[in-house]
């Protein structure tokens, strides 16, 4: 389970230990988020974790689409839709 609170480094310290931190990544799963001038710059992650957001993204887009379809199917036997010759005029 990912920490609500994850651990982060400085940019430096990524230079001096960077094995060490990318070890670490992998063996417990949790991010590292890597700080430049102790503001938040870019996020180490387990490559397995990313590939399983990344299906978890595409598998809420397909459901969020079909949904969205099922819903004009509908509003369309409903007789609910406008017939409109450009996307101005549905603005």
């Amino acid at each position: 389970m990912i920490s609500l609170m994850p651990r982060t480094v400085s940019s430096s310290d990524i230079q001096k230990k960077y094995r060490e931190i990318f070890d670490e990544v992998k063996k417990t799963k949790e991010p590292v988020i890597v700080l430049h001038g102790n503001k938040p710059d870019v996020a180490i992650v387990d490559y397995g974790y990313l590939e399983e957001l990344k299906r978890e993204s595409y598998e809420k887009e397909v459901e969020d689409t079909l949904k969205a379809v099922r819903e004009g199917r509908k509003e369309y036997k409903a007789r609910k839709t406008l017939k409109a010759k450009s996307l101005a005029d549905l603005i």
